[in-house]
């Protein structure tokens, strides 16, 4: 398994097929959230500095990914950790967010944010084991059960 950076326009279509697979697994709409802009924009909103999004390959295979949005100087939002069916039970997804938090410093991101949605119960086991802690919303937020996380990105953690 091979982790890398999501290079555009060469892997918009598979990455954006991966992660319109994503939405369909949490049967909801997230129009509130701008998705259809998101996938409208996506190779610029992904590109840095406004973003990257990172891949994890298994026999030219998109096996999972997550995406990386800068908010504000110091701030960026972890978007769309999604392992897919086939690949999980591999630590797949803690491999892709501690390379995501690695290239987030290199970035000088001193703190990271999400939101979960009730459907992503095993993520947020996840973020939780790796230190993220509950926080307040970031944004008005229509659906019932998210929770909203933060992790602190010191220098040398």
């Amino acid at each position: 398994m091979h982790i890398r950076t999501a290079a555009f326009p060469a892997d918009s279509e598979a990455l954006q097929s991966v992660i319109r697979e994503y939405v369909a697994w949490l049967d909801m709409d997230l129009s509130y959230r701008g998705f259809a802009e998101e996938m409208a924009r996506f190779d610029a909103r992904f590109t840095l500095p406004s973003g990257l999004f990172l891949i994890a390959d298994s026999a030219q295979t998109i096996a999972g990914c997550v995406g990386l949005l800068q908010h504000a100087k110091q701030t960026a939002e972890v978007k769309r950790l999604y392992v897919r069916p086939a690949f999980r039970g591999q630590r797949l997804g803690e491999k892709l967010i501690a390379a995501l938090i690695e290239h987030a410093r290199q970035l000088g991101v001193r703190r990271l944010i999400l939101d979960a949605v009730p459907q992503t119960t095993v993520a947020q086991q996840l973020y939780e084991r790796l230190g993220f802690e509950e926080t307040a919303p970031y944004y008005v937020n229509p659906v019932p059960g998210t929770r909203f996380f933060a992790l602190p990105l010191g220098a040398e953690q």
